[in-house]
């Protein structure tokens, strides 16, 4: 049987010239994700305004948490597709969810009541919590610039959330609400860059040596394959992964722009404005994880990230209570930013720490189990808000389930290996 670390020694070679136009490809797939992804906290209220107008404020808070809770049910999807991803490909998968991304957008766009919005909303989540773009300039770049490329990709996605911030703008004031139409670059963008995908992408090199060796040509049920990923050299730190993704998913923020509107002195346009931070916060955490992830490590950017998000939250939370509207407008802006610096800093550190425990065969199905953890602790976590909420209100529990952020911090410390340097292809 052929050994999986001889694959270094029989590496794909991709010219620049493809390897340029990969990272263009992925940068668009990156740009639409991200739009996608900011979507659901961009207008929160309009769709309360819309759909649950009959019922009181706190009724309403909870029943959006419920429904996100619900719609975090997508995530648990997403196993199946990285299950694919290591059974049919890398290429196949992403034009999938490319194409899926579109058409969710536009089950959205149609949908007439919150039932509808929810469930195709369910559908969003399921396509954008892919991380096999990722996985896809990991598997096709050396192990010295993987941080690089992939942080350059997610940078790069920052122009989803402009545009997404720039249509908000456009589309929803004081004045007026037509939410419906930001879906509508989602729709233009993935169905053709679905097509070009197929057409003129190649399948990653790691995946095709790999198709080669006799571990990935034996037949594995769901059930193998899932407990195989427990029996790997880093299961250890894998099962730190998926606790710190439990804790990281039940610790998600979904009514910001909702809190803000019910209990703040702001306007839309100040709302809106706060949301530009959403892009040099994320710019900032993708150049930091880029910059250091391959200099100090990658654990000591868990001890930051993890720090820094409960403190964020803290300080939005008591300042939108603030009714000077200069030092409020401050204070939310500054809480928003870390809040935002702290997220994506995390989950970029903990998707790419992910990718490099896994082997090669196991690697996209076992970034789906990441997701899957993070999704159990999204829907626990929402579900337990939505009830705080109904009897505290959204401020008190916004704090208490910020809280057990910390508890990332020692289980990082403590059980995660560093990742900064590993061979991918040596991985067993």
């Amino acid at each position: 049987m052929s050994n999986v670390s001889n694959i270094s020694n029989k590496v794909t070679s991709r010219s620049k010239a493809y390897l340029t136009y990969l990272v263009l490809i992925l940068m668009l797939v990156s740009i639409l994700v991200y739009y996608t992804m900011s979507l659901p906290a961009l207008f929160p209220s309009k769709i309360a305004q819309e759909f649950l107008g009959s019922y009181s404020k706190n009724v309403q808070n909870s029943l959006m948490v419920l429904g996100s809770g619900i719609a975090s049910l997508g995530f648990y999807l997403i196993i199946i597709n990285q299950y694919f991803a290591d059974k049919i490909g890398r290429k196949k998968v992403l034009a999938f969810n490319v194409v899926g991304l579109a058409l969710a957008s536009l089950l959205i766009m149609l949908s007439t009541n919150y039932i509808q919005y929810i469930f195709f909303m369910l559908l969003l989540y399921y396509f954008f919590s892919s991380n096999i773009w990722i996985i896809y300039i990991i598997e096709e770049t050396d192990k010295e610039k993987r941080a690089f490329y992939s942080n350059l990709i997610r940078i790069a996605g920052l122009l989803g959330f402009i545009l997404a911030i720039i249509f908000r703008s456009i589309f929803i004031t004081d004045t007026q609400s037509n939410w419906r139409a930001m879906m509508l670059f989602p729709i233009i963008l993935g169905i053709p860059l679905s097509i070009i995908i197929l057409i003129t992408l190649k399948e990653t090199s790691t995946y095709q040596l790999m198709k080669e060796q006799e571990s990935l040509k034996e037949k594995r049920s769901f059930k193998e394959e899932m407990r195989s990923i427990f029996q790997t050299e880093n299961r250890k730190s894998i099962y730190a992964i998926l606790i710190i993704s439990l804790i990281f998913g039940g610790t998600r923020i979904t009514l910001f722009e909702k809190y803000l509107t019910d209990v703040s002195i702001l306007t839309q346009s100040q709302i809106t404005i706060i949301f530009i931070w959403t892009v040099p916060a994320a710019l900032g955490a993708f150049l930091i994880n880029g910059l250091l992830a391959d200099r100090t490590g990658r654990k000591p950017l868990f001890y930051l990230w993890a720090g820094l998000q409960p403190i964020s939250v803290i300080t939005w939370v008591i300042g939108a209570h603030n009714s000077n509207p200069e030092y409020v407008f401050i204070i939310v802006q500054i809480g928003f930013a870390l809040m935002q610096i702290s997220f994506w800093g995390l989950l970029g550190v903990l998707s790419l720490t992910t990718i490099e425990l896994l082997p090669t065969d196991k690697r996209a199905f076992g970034s789906g189990i990441m997701v899957l953890f993070f999704a159990l602790g999204t829907t626990i976590g929402l579900l337990l808000s939505s009830i705080l909420i109904l009897f505290l209100g959204l401020s008190i529990s916004f704090i208490i389930i910020i809280l057990p952020t910390f508890i990332i911090i020692p289980i990082a410390y403590v059980f995660l290996k560093e990742t900064r340097g590993v061979e991918l292809s040596k991985i067993k």
